[in-house]
């Protein structure tokens, strides 16, 4: 194998006991990457160091034990030729005085002024290098204005970098400010986290990059301090080998299911499952393994797998852990699928070997596994849950979860909110069926419209971004993240280091793979309610325009107010509209410039049929991206039931008729809304369903019906915009 002269570089340097790479070797890196930086020289003699070079200089101190230069006095900046000598001597003296010996020195020229830009990059455990952007001094420093990006960038996820800088209007000539080259700025990114980039050429024994600052002037950037942090590098183990293609559809329409674990004489995990699959109607072979025993749960019970005399689409096992592998090799190449439930495995220390010795030995049968330590499948189609009296209803929406607890919670509380599912699938410690390859095939099945995932790993997200990246923003997947806090964070060696955290990465990830990402497992729901209820077909918006419809002042004033925190306007409507509205000879009392103002007693014009007669006049003038309707139903429930009929149930009807006149140009959501009496819920239920039957979302807040339409738009834009070569 041909040596690599730059490892060898960075191991003789980590051999020196040097945490940083000496920055003259840095700036040779950047330079070769075809990244610029300032003219200078490196030598024990400043003088000679500085041959060549005019104007004023910076001299900085290298040495192999200093990380912090100017923390610890070794740059000065503006320094002429004819004070080299002394200034370095100086220099020399007040390090040795803070137990530093200076090698050399390494002198540049000056750059000139410009915006101050960090530009940086962190190596993560599944993701590979993390790329950050914000600009300098205060802003990195007090305000952590920075945004994220994972290598490779594209131009495109740069600029979508750059726009979620809060500072990034400086860079634009805020308040008479110099205007910044971006373009150059853009490229210097690209140069360092594109593909082709520095980073793809660095040994794994640099983990960190920071490049603080890179000064943009109006005609360019230029890097003027480089950090190249080292580390020695772990061996990581071999991934296990994987079955190149997978039928899933024997997984999630399985015919045979064997269940190994059930008791023969009381009541567990696998006899619970059991008595699931007769409830819930399951029509294939269900075959229960038992080493002894001849009827479990009124089935014939087989001793052993090779036993079955059948090829076995699906094997639920809720054995102990360590005779689990035994249990799966009984009957080499007649198992499709199995399922572990068992804990013990990778996801405590003692039972990584084991977990490795099963995948192993089940590779080499050909099995595929779910888990270990997992729920496994629900499958609505086929009639097959890991919960009782399971929701069975077929529906479009997949979801795949690390998490076994929250793929309950998924599918009760997406009952209750009326989510029809396709599957639900627990996949516990993921060691080989994982998060990816299953969203793969999810979003290639016509039944599937919308994927869900809730993923703890940043690598499993990592290897969703590549699938995405390969396959375009076709369906819409949406995201809840576990563990999205700060921790993770590296000591402060780099400034990239220190403000790197799976808060920072799990938003970047999803950005650049069109993933929605949810707050919370409320909003998770709710965006995959919305993504199926809703028509996706149409042309994007061209704008982030809303109009408000509903009953309350104070009401459409707070709403107003929480669509401005999702990017929404609220812009009057024209005046002629507006002319055309008042037509109508509405009772008095109304706002009608936008928000939509109307008390209860316009509501009940006409039973309610007033409201589908208003919004198609506005949606016959104005295209909104999006029109939210929100009804206080106590009010009108108290105030109109008795004496004007199902008025909820008439605007209802009328919103719905004036979304399917108006086309899919602009997405149209409901909010409904109680006055806190307990008797009020079942009719918002009801009226909920109507809705959700007309094509409608329902929510609780405008708050909510906000964060979701945002959402929903980005991914029309993101679906309209070609994917990159």
């Amino acid at each position: 194998m041909t040596e690599n002269p730059t490892r060898t570089a960075m191991a003789g340097f980590l051999a020196a006991g040097a945490p940083v790479v000496p920055e003259p070797e840095a700036k040779d890196l950047l330079r070769r990457a075809g990244i610029a930086v300032p003219r200078g020289g490196a030598h024990a003699d400043p003088l000679a160091a500085a041959e060549g070079l005019d104007g004023a200089l910076v001299l900085k101190a290298v040495c192999p034990t200093l990380v912090h230069k100017s923390d610890a006095g070794g740059v000065r900046v503006g320094v002429a030729r004819r004070e080299l000598a002394a200034e370095a001597a100086a220099m020399t003296a007040a390090l040795a005085a803070r137990g530093h010996r200076v090698d050399r020195f390494l002198v540049e020229e000056q750059a000139g002024a410009g915006h101050e830009v960090i530009v940086g990059a962190v190596r993560t455990p599944g993701v590979g290098w993390a790329v950050m952007l914000g600009l300098g001094g205060v802003f990195v420093e007090v305000f952590a204005d920075v945004s994220f990006g994972i290598a490779p960038l594209a131009a495109a996820d740069v600029r979508a970098m750059l726009a979620e800088l809060k500072g990034a209007a400086l860079l634009r000539g805020a308040r008479g400010g110099a205007m910044a080259d971006v373009d150059a700025l853009i490229s210097l990114v690209l140069r360092v986290g594109g593909e082709n980039g520095l980073l793809g050429s660095l040994p794994p024994e640099v983990v960190e990059v920071d490049l603080n600052p890179v000064i943009v002037t109006g005609s360019g950037a230029i890097a003027v301090d480089a950090r190249l942090v080292l580390s020695a590098v772990d061996q990581e183990p071999a991934a296990p080998a994987r079955t190149a293609h997978t039928d899933f559809g024997r997984l999630f329409r399985p015919r045979t299911i064997a269940v190994l674990g059930a008791s023969a004489t009381g009541m567990n995990l696998a006899n619970r499952y059991l008595a699931g699959l007769r409830s819930s109607g399951f029509d294939g072979v269900v075959i229960p393994i038992h080493p002894t025993a001849g009827e479990i749960e009124g089935l014939p019970a087989r001793p052993s797998l090779d036993a079955a005399g059948l090829p076995i689409d699906y094997a639920f096992v809720a054995l102990p852990a360590k005779i689990v592998p035994d249990a799966l090799a009984a009957a080499p190449g007649t198992v499709a699928f199995a399922q572990v439930i068992s804990s013990g495995f990778g996801e405590v220390e003692e039972g990584a070997g084991l977990e490795r010795e099963l995948i192993a030995r089940m590779a080499a049968q050909g099995t595929r596994l779910l888990g270990p330590n997992c729920l496994g499948m629900h499958s609505s189609a086929a009639r097959v849950s890991f919960v009782p009296d399971p929701p069975l209803s077929p529906g479009r929406i997949a979801v795949v979860s690390q998490s076994g607890g929250l793929s309950v919670d998924v599918l009760r509380l997406g009952e209750a909110r009326e989510l029809a599912f396709h599957s639900v699938t627990s996949i516990g410690n993921s060691a080989d069926v994982d998060a990816a390859e299953l969203a793969g095939h999810l979003l290639a099945e016509p039944e599937v419209e919308v994927v869900g995932l809730y993923l703890e790993s940043l690598a499993a997200g990592r290897a969703v971004l590549d699938l995405l990246a390969r396959r375009g923003a076709g369906k819409p997947v949406v995201l809840l993240a576990g563990g999205r806090t700060a921790a993770g964070s590296r000591a402060a060696t780099s400034h990239t280091g220190a403000l790197t955290g799976n808060h920072r990465l799990w938003p970047a990830l999803c950005r650049q793979a069109g993933i929605a990402l949810a707050d919370s497992l409320e909003e998770f729901l709710d965006i995959l309610l919305a993504f199926d209820t809703v028509d996706l077909a149409g042309p994007p918006a061209t704008s982030r325009d809303a109009v408000l419809f509903g009953n309350g002042g104070g009401a459409s004033v707070l709403a107003t107010d929480a669509l401005a925190r999702h990017g929404f306007s609220v812009p009057p409507l024209p005046d002629d509209t507006i002319a055309r509205i008042e037509a109508l000879e509405l009772p008095p009392g109304n706002g009608l410039a936008n928000p939509i103002d109307t008390p209860a007693g316009t509501l009940a014009v006409r039973g309610g049929a007033i409201a589908g007669e208003l919004l198609s006049l506005v949606l016959d003038s104005v295209a909104p991206a999006v029109l939210i309707t929100h009804l206080n139903v106590g009010i009108i429930q108290r105030n109109l039931a008795d004496t004007h009929g199902d008025v909820t149930g008439t605007i209802i009807r009328g919103v719905a008729a004036a979304h399917r006149k108006a086309g899919a140009g602009t997405q149209t959501f409901l909010v409904l809304k109680g006055d806190g009496r307990a008797d009020l819920a079942d009719a918002i239920a009801g009226y909920t369903r109507l809705a959700h039957r007309l094509g409608l979302p329902v929510f609780g807040t405008v708050e909510e019906a906000g964060r979701v339409a945002r959402s929903l738009l980005d991914f029309q834009d993101r679906r309209s915009t070609p994917v990159a070569a």
